[in-house]
């Protein structure tokens, strides 16, 4: 990371040999420099590991609601599991010092590599992969979790040698800025106003259309070595003036460049309005339009003749560390239409009176349930810990995955580094009482975002790069023991990172992912690996665009349903849900239209053939409003399927029982503050008022299981039930 040349506003109690966090970690030099931050590369000691501590202003010491504000931009960053994304981890306080501690990139900003350029600026060619990863980081953030950046600029996006574009800040810029000014420690001069939209910088709150102005800026300013607007009265001329075309800024600053093609040109420009609404409405439209490609609409009159709902920009895959999103296609607002408005308010203010009246009853029946948005919350936990199970502290990190073996051990994945204190790299085995098998010892790098156990005992994950040194090995086997299987000679180079594991009952390995080439052979999000593990090239996934695979199961006919993103697949506008025959291609026998708008994070194939799936919804602010349905083999709606609402806003994963109800997990949000959410639909899918969890802190629940003696396990960012630590995974009794 370079130093700025800026000098920073406030005092932050730093020098190299320092050591804060109650001695934990030990400062080791200066990194970087912001307009009211400080970053360090520190050595953290207990867990043997280097990392960056973001120094903020020491006066916010003294303000324990801003230092609690912080703690809940944490929570919500934490679960920007993305590999172009730099969450955070935790936030550092001392007696003297503030911090945010996140992952250390190795690597300089693009705005300290253009500073070396005898241009000052970039080519086309030069940004065009570095602009894809931002848009696949943006459009993660803003849809998974309706998480905005709010400070998107040069200095802000880091580039590793191995990872490509890292995006660090998101969500931290806005609240430091605000407080920062409000304690007159503001940096004087423009600093990174150049990159604010009229609204932000008018005082509104950011919102993605924000980030997208800032995307436009931030293209400008590497395609001409400065911001549209950079010297003068620059908040007035945000808001009032047209920055000249990026050709005629070069000319004007004499600088010799390639030209910028004249898509780029407008689709700069079109970022660049002044009105939110004149704006590319997603981060995926903007990729379009800079590709050149055609936007997806909905024609007019096919919305009056069909009243056809409008397209909604898809989610991808939870990175698991989600993932990498694909281009998706545009959100269209709905068209005005008084009488239909007026219609929506009479039925929403009938539906409001019934959920009323409903929700009255139900609180009647049962004491501890709280109504008011329609949904229904619990005032304490009904759910009942297994004490028996003690992870003690647990992971570091999210739990991502989740396997059980034969003899009840467990198997989890994800981004920790340490569990219980012991150092543990992406994949731990746990004994059945929840404490570490310290003779599985896997030697990992990468983010674990799948597991499976194959029938003679071995082990199968997927994710980022796992392998030292090879970091296009997404995919592994492992002994037993932890130790790589030699033999497996199907990891190939995957050019992005694989999401989902299923082995087939007849022996074949489905893998998915959102990779569109393996070892320079093309595939689309979905491979099979034969008996002999070699590439199936007799199954042949057919698709004209991008796609993420995060979950697929195999159907009693022997066809595969998976669920993603799927870009112009087959040219069909097709998003979430797709079957394919067992050969690969494309089954157009089945029909799940109903669910276009749902992004779908998991299916699960019923022992009647019908299929569960679950996910979210989103609004056109990116708010996610939880999803769960039941599917007839044909994909149309399971309409004896009650679906109750439940209390979370998004869900992730679920598990079957073998009573057949349903156990769901995802996460709620009250405030901008994340917590996990965990409840149970009955075989029907009305609400199982037995089972709910409330009072939890942490983040999601990322993955449930169900183990043979029919407890429950839990597991993501989970640190606590009714005030008991979890140490992010939990086994509950049925």
């Amino acid at each position: 990371m370079a130093i700025s040349d800026s000098s920073s506003g406030g005092d932050f109690g730093t020098a190299p040999g320092n050591r804060t966090g109650g001695g934990r970690y030990l400062l080791k030099r200066l990194v970087g420099r912001g307009d009211f931050s400080e970053v360090w590369l520190a050595r953290d000691v207990k867990n043997a590991r280097d990392l960056a501590l973001k120094f903020l202003p020491r006066v916010f010491l003294q303000d324990k609601n801003l230092l609690e504000h912080f703690q809940q931009e944490i929570n919500r960053n934490k679960l920007l599991a993305h590999p172009h994304i730099i969450p955070a981890s935790e936030l550092v306080l001392d007696y003297d010092t503030v911090a945010i501690a996140m992952e250390f990139v190795d690597g300089w900003s693009l705005a300290s590599m253009k500073v070396d350029k005898l241009t000052h600026c970039y080519s086309v060619a030069e940004i065009t992969p570095h602009i894809r990863e931002l848009c696949e980081a943006l459009g993660y953030a803003h849809r998974e979790f309706g998480v905005v950046h709010g400070d998107l600029k040069p200095s802000n996006l880091l580039v590793s040698a191995r990872e490509g574009i890292k995006v660090t800040d998101f969500g931290f810029a806005t609240l430091l800025r605000s407080e920062a000014s409000k304690r007159g420690i503001a940096k004087s001069g423009n600093g990174g106003m150049g990159f604010l939209s009229p609204q932000q910088v008018m005082g509104e709150p950011p919102s993605k259309l924000d980030d997208i102005y800032s995307l436009g800026a931030t293209i400008y300013d590497l395609l001409t070595g400065t911001a549209p607007f950079y010297k003068g009265e620059v908040i007035a001329q945000i808001c009032s003036l047209k920055p000249a075309p990026m050709m005629q800024r070069l000319a004007e600053l004499g600088v010799q460049s390639d030209p910028v093609p004249p898509v780029w040109e407008i689709t700069v420009a079109a970022c660049l309005a002044k009105k939110p609404g004149d704006r590319p409405q997603s981060v995926e439209e903007v990729w379009q339009l800079l590709e050149g490609k055609p936007l997806l609409k909905i024609s007019p009159d096919e919305d009056e003749q069909e009243d056809i709902p409008p397209v909604l920009e898809p989610a991808p895959a939870h990175e698991t560390s989600p993932p990498p999103i694909p281009v998706a296609p545009m959100n269209v607002p709905p068209r005005s239409n008084t009488k239909w408005i007026a219609s929506v308010v009479a039925g929403v203010l009938i539906i409001m009176v019934i959920v009323g009246l409903v929700a009255a009853s139900r609180v009647f029946r049962l004491a501890n349930i709280v109504s008011g948005d329609g949904k229904v919350y619990y005032s304490a936990s009904t759910v009942s810990v297994d004490k028996s199970f003690n992870p003690g502290t647990g992971t570091d990190r999210d739990i991502r995955c989740m396997a059980l073996q034969p003899d009840g051990k467990i198997l989890i994945g994800g981004m920790f580094t340490n569990f219980n204190g012991v150092d543990c790299q992406k994949l731990a085995r746990l004994n059945t009482n929840g404490t570490l098998d310290t003779t599985f010892t896997p030697d990992l790098i990468g983010n674990v975002y799948a597991v499976a156990i194959e029938p003679d005992g071995e082990i199968l994950i997927g994710g980022t790069g796992l392998r030292p040194k090879r970091p296009a090995r997404k995919l592994s086997r492992l002994e037993p023991d932890g130790s790589r299987d030699a033999q497996f000679h199907a990891e190939g180079a995957y050019n992005k990172n694989v999401r989902s594991i299923l082995v087939e009952p007849q022996g074949g390995i489905l893998v998915g992912g959102d990779f569109t080439t393996v070892s320079g052979k093309e595939h689309h999000g979905l491979l099979r690996l034969t008996l002999d593990d070699k590439m199936d090239d007799s199954f042949n996934v057919s698709s004209d665009g991008s796609s993420t695979v995060v979950s697929t199961v195999v159907e009693m006919d022997g066809k595969i349903l998976e669920a993603g993103i799927f870009e112009n697949y087959n040219n069909l506008n097709i998003t979430h849900l797709i079957q394919l025959n067992p050969d690969g291609s494309f089954d157009s026998g089945f029909n799940a239209a109903a669910y276009a708008d749902a992004n779908i994070r998991e299916v699960l194939l019923q022992k009647d053939g019908k299929i569960l799936a679950c996910g979210f919804t989103t609004d056109t602010n990116g708010a996610p409003s939880s999803f769960i349905t039941r599917l007839n083999p044909d994909g149309s709606p399971d309409t004896s399927f009650r679906a109750a609402t439940l209390a979370g806003d998004a869900f992730w994963s679920m598990a079957i029982q073998a009573d057949g109800k349903i156990v769901v997990g995802g996460y709620n949000e009250t405030n901008k503050q994340i917590s996990p959410f965990l409840g149970r639909l009955n075989a029907d899918g009305s609400m199982d008022d037995s089972f709910q969890m409330s009072n939890a802190t942490g983040g999601c629940i990322w993955s449930v299981a169900i183990q043979p003696d029919g407890k429950i396990l839990a597991a993501g960012v989970l640190t606590s039930i009714d005030g008991a630590p979890c140490g992010n995974i939990v086994r509950l009794q049925n």
